[in-house]
């Protein structure tokens, strides 16, 4: 009998799997490659290298909880994901949407205006390599499968509280939805540089969680993740689940000090009527440019984790 039961729930567990599968790959998920990528003419060239640019989205259900962003993307998290081609490190880089560009306007309000290949031509710019695949996912259905992790330990630099949740100075354990207003919350008022701290624990909290839950010994629970994301995510028609599966089994594949999450290198200043602004780091992003294309990518990046970037 216990055979049998272990056999159904096999069945079980794998109809879901390529019910999610299905839902994941659906054309009605695709963004076309118009609509997602620059012109090929300015894009860097392609390369073995795998590259994903992360959107998630709080659609303004969490204005509230970033009053000093109203018009910079209100705790949208952007993130790239990159793998050399050497596949023995990744890096996960988030950027401030708060960030000067030019003429005033930052990242967050371009993206607004610009959409995906905008988006792309912006990170291509500044981090000088290719983005192979895009993912546009609602902070909602990343909370369901933070929740069906078991929630994430998450590192917070100061105490504050927002939308009545109370969050602690060091390691907070959160839910989804807390952590949906973690990553959008200003709790100082520095042109979201905390906030995107913020954003760059939980994301590291999660590498480390979809590494370590156990999703592939445990076909019900990666049904399940695989299946939140899919109720959630918009993608390039490329970025399909097995394209998927090879990233993941790749940073499975890594040992946690060979997976960097930082902050693009940003800095801050106080103007004379006390508004906050913030520029990439002169000295820094070029450097960082430079080692994304260069055999000294881990030893850069772990350097930049270290300066707490």
């Amino acid at each position: 009998m216990a055979k049998l039961t272990k056999m159904v729930s096999a069945i079980g567990s794998l109809k879901d799997l390529n019910s999610a599968r299905a839902e994941f790959d659906d054309a009605s998920k695709t963004i076309p490659a118009e609509a997602a990528f620059p012109p090929e003419g300015i894009r860097p060239t392609a390369s073995d290298a795998r590259t994903l640019l992360l959107r998630v989205k709080n659609n303004g259900l969490l204005a509230e909880a970033a009053p000093q962003s109203r018009t910079n993307s209100q705790g949208d998290t952007f993130a790239v994901l990159h793998v050399p081609a050497t596949g023995d490190f990744a890096a996960v880089l988030v950027f401030n949407p708060s960030t000067l560009i030019e003429s005033g306007q930052t990242f967050g309000a371009i993206a607004d205006e610009g959409g995906w290949p905008v988006i792309v031509a912006m990170a291509e710019e500044f981090l000088g390599i290719r983005i192979d695949h895009i993912a546009e996912l609602e902070a909602k259905a990343l909370g369901r499968v933070i929740d069906q992790l078991g929630g994430l330990p998450v590192y917070s630099r100061t105490a504050f509280s927002a939308t009545g949740i109370d969050f602690d100075e060091g390691t907070n354990n959160l839910d989804g939805a807390a952590t949906q207003v973690f990553t959008a919350a200003d709790p100082v008022d520095d042109a979201g540089q905390t906030r995107t701290r913020n954003q760059r624990a939980v994301l590291r909290a999660l590498v480390q969680a979809l590494k370590t839950g156990g999703l592939v010994k445990d076909p019900n629970k990666g049904a399940a993740v695989l299946g939140h994301f899919a109720a959630g995510i918009r993608h390039n028609p490329e970025l399909t689940t097995l394209e998927l599966g090879k990233i993941g089994n790749g940073l499975r594949a890594l040992q946690s000090d060979d997976i960097a999450v930082v902050t693009v290198p940003t800095n801050s200043r106080r103007e004379e009527d006390g508004a906050v602004k913030v520029d990439f780091d002169p000295e820094a992003v070029p450097a960082l440019k430079n080692a994304l294309h260069s055999q000294d990518l881990p030893a850069f990046f772990r350097y930049i984790v270290s300066l707490g970037y």
